[in-house]
């Protein structure tokens, strides 16, 4: 039985977290967690810091395996998603 009571309330701040562990879980996989956990990151990018965007692009970059080729097309895209990021936020 579903009691909600026992639902714990996220805020932006543990959302952020959470994505951000998600991201490092899924770099290297080999499975469908890069495009999931990319797009999850793209759609709530309001959450997220300029020091973030740097970090996604540092552990892409040193990673040595992308995981297959659609994974590795996946983090490419996310990485320049995330220099779009950087720049946007030098604008303002």
């Amino acid at each position: 039985m579903f009691d909600s009571k026992n639902i714990m309330e996220v805020n932006n701040r543990d959302l952020r977290l959470i994505a951000l562990g998600c991201f490092r879980y899924s770099l290297g996989r080999k499975t469908y967690m890069p495009q999931v956990t990319t797009e999850f990151i793209m759609a709530n990018k309001e959450i997220f810091r300029k020091h973030d965007w740097k970090s996604f692009i540092e552990e892409i970059k040193s990673c040595d395996d992308l995981g297959m080729d659609c994974d590795a097309s996946t983090w490419l895209k996310f990485s320049v998603f995330c220099l779009e990021q950087l720049n946007e936020n030098r604008k303002s």
